[in-house]
């Protein structure tokens, strides 16, 4: 296939905001593919060359990109940075200058889908010494054949700006209509994206054996299923209205869920957004070796980090120590973890999602054998809301999140949110409805969308009076306005400094310390005990607040001296508790 095919389709979607329309366009090309190479569609319109869950990326910036436009359009690197300035897009520099190129050569052989694809791979899967340039010759060699509009897309493809609009289901719809000839069979081909979460791989397989075919498609061993999502509520009543009057009540732990794979005595782990772990978390491959049964197998588990010598659970800003790539071996000694398992998917050559949960959890209890690290999560059988009250009150106890409430007879239903599953959590119970004046210490710079800003988030800090120092308490990213992210790191710039300011206490980094002199409101759900934070500090924890947004700009009437004192929130934080206990007392 030409690539001016896809190219001219990529122009056509990012033309129009209509999704019928666009799953028309793509739906068009769609039809125009072949089994071999209708997976290389799909992979570069998600901006990739394979699934999420592979970790393979493009891994091109955006000054090898620049290098690459110069090379294969032979003008000075200066030239493209002046268009880019002037355009905005790399892109659009891109296609200019191949129009240029244009008027002067002729071009050779159009350019092929397939070649712009495999060298785009061969880019990603580089490695070693020499890589880089490797990697821009190779980048050379399509961009220098491109049409202008193909060099437009060539370029956006590694560096994420494709600016298409396209998500899954509309791939999945126009998949839908353009191989069985209407979108109704578009939850046939969801439920195997579901099992593989692969859009290219679903294509593929649905081109190759159509419509029977991928209704039989079933988990395998090695790629990650979609993970079950639960719904939220704010009241154990309607947890039993929804679930029948009658459901299983887990316990909820503040760690990371993890879905692991076993083969023999290969292991995959991979997280809830489905990245490949395995490398971050051997303690836990070692345990599924030693204790975990069956020849294959795919089951999911909470890990969190623990004190071996108290056996207490340690909070998530300690477990989330352990998601490294380096150092990895020191921090599993460091914060060894505890996994509770709480679902099976896939055992020994079956697919169980179609099983009752209560039929799931009895096979479940059966697939581990007892050991230090591996066991299912705590559960109990509620028909009451008075015994969910007190498992709920039971896990808050313990210092856990509250709990995850599932429908007896539901069946596994990888990749949606469905009222088979309720979390019911301790911040759905907090009452600290009480803002917070905090001075900002430092700040974050923007990553991703926020990069234009040049300000991600902020350091906060509360007021000490007995030493006169500024003690931390919280990052704050959310409840600012993009105008307001700007105009605060133009602020902050101003007041900004090369270290860390003597009346500054922190066990923390920032990008960019700045002096403790302005102040902002901020609410948070509740405050909980943190190694991280020094307010109210005791030789091994401080006072932090969960999940921070502002709810005012600079406070222009207030100093820095005028902010929240340490005593106050250590008020608020006793408050709190008296409350959760008083509310425990009144629901009975």
């Amino acid at each position: 296939m030409d690539f001016r095919e896809v190219s001219h389709t990529f122009q056509r979607l990012e033309r129009t905001s209509e999704r019928l329309e666009m799953i028309s366009i793509l739906s068009s090309l769609f039809r125009k593919a072949t089994k071999d190479n209708i997976h290389m569609i799909v992979y570069l319109l998600q901006g990739r060359v394979a699934a999420p869950y592979t970790g393979i990326e493009i891994g091109m910036g955006e000054k090898m990109v620049e290098e690459a436009i110069s090379r294969a359009f032979g003008v000075n690197r200066d030239e493209v940075e002046r268009l880019y300035k002037e355009l905005g897009d790399l892109g659009l520099v891109a296609e200019q200058l191949a129009s240029s190129k244009k008027q002067m050569t002729l071009f050779s052989e159009p350019l092929t889908l397939e070649r712009v694809y495999t060298n785009l791979y061969r880019i990603a899967t580089l490695g070693g010494e020499g890589a880089q340039d490797t990697k821009i010759r190779l980048f050379v060699d399509i961009l220098k054949d491109s049409e202008p509009l193909d060099a437009r897309y060539i370029v956006r493809i590694p560096l994420g700006r494709l600016r298409l609009g396209v998500g899954d289901a509309t791939v999945l719809e126009a998949l839908s209509d353009a191989l069985f000839g209407d979108r109704s069979y578009r939850e046939i081909l969801e439920q195997a994206y579901n099992y593989v979460s692969d859009l290219g791989r679903v294509a593929k397989m649905a081109m190759e054996k159509g419509l029977e075919g991928i209704k039989n498609v079933s988990p395998i061993v090695g790629i990650p299923i979609r993970p079950a999502l639960a719904q939220r509520t704010e009241s154990l009543e309607e947890i039993l209205e929804k679930t029948g009057g009658e459901c299983s009540a887990e316990a909820k732990y503040d760690g990371f869920r993890l879905q692991i794979h076993k083969k023999g005595d290969d292991i995959w782990i991979f997280s809830r957004r489905l990245e490949n772990m395995t490398g971050m978390f051997p303690d836990i491959a070692s345990a599924v070796r030693e204790q975990i049964i069956p020849e294959e197998v795919i089951f999911e588990g909470e890990a969190i980090a623990y004190n071996e010598n108290t056996g207490e659970f340690y909070p998530f800003q300690i477990t989330i120590q352990r998601k490294r790539k380096y150092g990895v071996e020191k921090a599993a000694e460091e914060y060894p973890l505890k996994l509770f398992i709480f679902d099976v998917m896939y055992m020994d050559g079956k697919n169980l999602t179609s099983l009752p949960y209560q039929e799931r959890r009895s096979i479940l209890e059966k697939i581990y054998k007892k050991g230090d690290t591996i066991e299912p999560a705590e559960r109990i059988i509620a028909k009451d809301v008075k015994t969910l009250q007190d498992f709920f009150e039971s896990c808050v106890e313990r210092g856990l999140e509250g709990i995850i409430a599932k429908d007896l007879k539901s069946p596994y239903i990888a990749g949606a949110r469905k009222w088979a599953w309720i979390k019911y959590k301790r911040v759905m119970r907090s009452k600290l409805s009480d803002t917070l004046d905090l001075v900002i210490v430092g700040y974050y710079k923007g990553r991703g969308k926020r990069a234009q800003f040049g300000l991600g988030g902020i350091l906060v800090a509360v007021y000490d009076p007995k030493d006169d120092t500024f003690k931390t308490v919280a990052k704050v990213g959310s409840g600012f306005t993009e105008e307001q992210l700007s105009e605060l790191k133009r602020i902050l710039d101003e007041i900004s400094i090369p270290h860390k300011h003597p009346r500054v206490s922190s066990r923390i980094d920032v990008d960019v310390w700045v002096e403790p002199k302005y102040v902002i409101t901020v609410l948070a759900d509740e405050i909980t005990r943190s190694p991280n934070h020094t307010a109210a500090w005791d030789g091994e924890r401080g006072l932090a607040l969960r999940f921070p947004r502002a709810v005012s700009f600079i406070r222009e009437d207030k100093g820095p001296e005028d902010a929240t004192t340490v005593d106050e929130l250590i008020e608020m934080y006793k408050r709190q508790h008296r409350e959760k206990v008083t509310e425990g007392e009144d629901n009975y």
